[in-house]
């Protein structure tokens, strides 16, 4: 496994081995300073994840490893936004994909089977907008290459009644 990681970023990620956040769970922090603490992802096949963070942080999911021309191949962004998703216990704003491959509200607790899209689709990272974006295709059990990096916090839309 790859880690492109920008400069002063924080983020917890959290993976678990099958869909809706079941299976075997890990967490990796990603700190500022540099470097990372908890267990090791590395080898290990994960198909929902959890993204905690301050608002403004990009976590890209990736099927290869290439440094030019990995937007070719399927890959997932996903984006904590301010007042979108859920806060954690701790209080951080944080974001849910319940299936790698699947799109669902930002605070879905498990995918809809009967409801299943695909992720909107991008291609690239600088054209694309919204929490979660990408190119469709298998992901799960295939990342090769975690991108971490900061975009607009954004403001989520607000619902009008």
């Amino acid at each position: 496994m790859e880690w492109h990681i920008a400069p002063l970023t924080r983020v917890d990620l959290h993976v678990w081995s099958g869909i809706n956040f079941s299976g075997e769970h890990r967490v990796v922090s990603v700190h500022p300073a540099g470097g990372r603490q908890g267990q090791t992802i590395e080898g290990f096949t994960f198909q929902s994840v959890a993204v905690s963070g301050p608002p403004g942080i990009r976590v890209t999911f990736c099927t290869s490893a290439l440094p030019e021309g990995w937007e070719a191949k399927p890959w997932r962004a996903v984006s904590v936004q301010k007042g979108l998703g859920y806060k954690t216990k701790e209080g951080k704003q944080a974001v849910r994909v319940p299936d790698l491959d699947c799109l669902d509200a930002p605070n879905a607790p498990r995918t809809d089977p009967d409801f299943q899209l695909t992720i909107p689709a991008a291609a690239d990272l600088g054209t694309a907008k919204g929490w979660t974006y990408g190119r469709p295709g298998e992901l799960k059990g295939k990342v090769v290459v975690i991108r971490i990096d900061k975009t607009d916090p954004g403001e989520a839309p607000v619902r009008k009644r």
